[in-house]
């Protein structure tokens, strides 16, 4: 369907998706220079109208919502400033009559005609916002392929925006977390996870059962396995900021794949080193995929221009260069499992992501 098409051009710019009531209505924001960005797509395909009284009480509650810096947002990036919120309304269907009557009485309002797949702006609307003009006219011209959909028009109000929500929620990050906290839960249960014999009899990573037992799947394991609470907390607390928006960004199986590689590529570099210098230890713990998840994010704020929900390429960069040094600074840190994660992760992320084709 048309919406969908949409929504799909929207995260390929950058945007993310907040649902609201009623529930033909979806928004898409971007965090950009201390402002939003952001679109109100309107599903009136099916029935939905509003006046323009009723138009603009619901922009001004969405505007309020990004202009709240206590957290109406649940992923308000918070510790930013918001100097500016714009808003602009696409109005999807083919009532051009609605269309028309809103657009004479409102500011900052497109359509979008279904039948047609055309981009209607009137002279009195901006001509652009932000290259969304070029990026929506950029969809195909051909009819999509008929299929399956609800019957009713109340099942097809609320199929319209359900399925963006099911799609951002960052359900594998969240479960890699709950994974984590599970094994170290069961581990603390039976033994003691800050004891390093424990943890190797348990799928650590030491370099010896590898070479001389052949048993490379220690290399996966080991990084589901903690060094006592204040390892685990440390690790997740920082996945979970930064995995969330690389899931949103990358979409759920690309994330699996860049945090799993990630993981693995963090544990050999740190394998191989351990061989080389005859230093071994014990090594356990998810940083080098935690690594890879900001490596990849790395890639993902410099193909959107240096900039992506707040974040930038110097404020990454910044934030890697003081975990590195972190790391050499401590004792009983394996800098090598982060140093090969953070390579990989970017790299797989490199290889998977690409802004102009990326589907969520």
């Amino acid at each position: 369907m048309i919406l969908k098409e949409i929504q799909e051009v929207f995260f390929r710019e950058g945007y993310r998706f907040f649902g609201v009531k009623p529930e033909d209505i979806g928004v898409f924001y971007k965090y950009y220079q201390e402002g939003f960005h952001i679109v109100m797509v309107v599903d009136t395909e099916h029935g939905f109208s509003m006046s323009g009284e009723q138009h603009r009480i619901i922009a001004d509650r969405v505007k309020s919502i990004f202009y709240h810096p206590q957290g109406k947002l649940a992923d308000f990036p918070e510790g930013f400033p918001v100097y500016h919120v714009e808003l602009l309304t696409l109005l999807v269907g083919n009532n051009t009559e609605q269309i028309r009557t809103l657009c004479a009485a409102g500011e900052n309002i497109w359509g979008y005609l279904t039948a047609e797949r055309r981009l209607l702006i009137y002279e009195n609307q901006p001509g652009d916002f932000w290259g969304l003009r070029s990026a929506l006219e950029g969809l195909q011209q051909t009819s999509p392929t008929a299929s399956a959909r609800p019957t009713s028009p109340k099942q097809r109000r609320f199929s319209a925006f359900s399925e963006i929500k099911k799609k951002n929620y960052p359900y594998i990050t969240i479960g890699i977390v709950v994974i984590n906290v599970i094994v170290y839960l069961v581990l603390e249960w039976i033994g003691d996870t800050e004891d390093a014999w424990f943890i190797a009899s348990h799928g650590g990573m030491y370099p010896l059962l590898i070479r001389d037992g052949d048993q490379w799947w220690r290399i996966l394991t080991a990084g589901f396995i903690h060094f006592g609470i204040a390892h685990l907390a440390n690790n997740m607390v920082v996945f979970a900021l930064i995995g969330e928006r690389l899931e949103r960004a990358v979409g759920h199986i690309r994330m699996t794949v860049i945090y799993l590689l990630s993981l693995i590529g963090g544990g050999l570099l740190s394998y191989a080193v351990m061989l080389n210098t005859g230093d071994y230890a014990v090594s356990a713990g998810a940083s080098g995929a935690v690594f890879g998840v900001i490596g990849g994010m790395l890639w993902v704020v410099i193909l959107h221009r240096g900039r992506f929900e707040g974040m930038t390429v110097r404020k990454y960069v910044f934030m890697i260069v003081l975990s590195l040094y972190y790391g050499f600074s401590s004792i009983n840190v394996d800098n090598w499992a982060h140093i090969g994660g953070m390579v990989t992760g970017f790299i797989v992320t490199a290889i998977l992501y690409h802004r102009k084709s990326q589907k969520c």
